[in-house]
């Protein structure tokens, strides 16, 4: 089984995240693509995509969200998987978290799942220190690498299963 995993990512937080997913998938025997979401030319090869982005005012990163969009009648006729990396932290409760739902309906995915990011300031430009300045959110890595691997194992069951059904 052939399977992609591909990220929209800024400062790297979002690409760490992806490899990690992708380092427990060939550890569980899956032939599996690492690549940046604006670098892959089509998805039709694969048969599970696992699409992640990095989170900045709700929305995802353009090359991601572009992905699924572009791509969206191919990917409904595989697994899918997305996840969002941000400051889930410092929302509101009841607060939409970012468009990930909408793309996740689009693409037919079978889970959409978030995880906390991580807040390096000087890697920020002016403008989003600004921002940082505003809304003074924790700064950190809010990453949690255990879940991380936790729920590509959890992939990794349900493509064996699907392999086997």
């Amino acid at each position: 089984m052939k399977v992609l995993v591909t990220v929209g990512s800024k400062y790297g937080a979002t690409r760490e995240v992806g490899e990690a997913v992708a380092e427990v998938l060939r550890g569980r025997g899956f032939e599996t693509d690492f690549a940046d979401a604006c670098d892959v030319a089509s998805v039709r090869f694969y048969d599970a995509v696992i699409i992640g982005s990095a989170v900045y005012g709700g929305l995802w990163r353009r090359d991601a969200a572009a992905l699924a969009h572009d791509n969206a009648l191919t990917l409904r006729g595989r697994d899918v998987w997305l996840f969002s990396v941000g400051m889930t932290a410092v929302t509101k409760p009841d607060q939409p978290l970012d468009e990930a739902e909408g793309i996740a309906e689009e693409v037919a995915a079978i889970e959409h799942k978030r995880f906390g990011g991580r807040l390096d300031v000087s890697k920020l430009n002016i403008g989003e220190k600004a921002l940082i300045k505003a809304i003074n959110p924790p700064i950190g890595d809010f990453r949690d690498f255990e879940e991380i691997r936790d729920w590509a194992e959890h992939i990794a069951v349900r493509l064996q299963e699907d392999a086997f059904a």
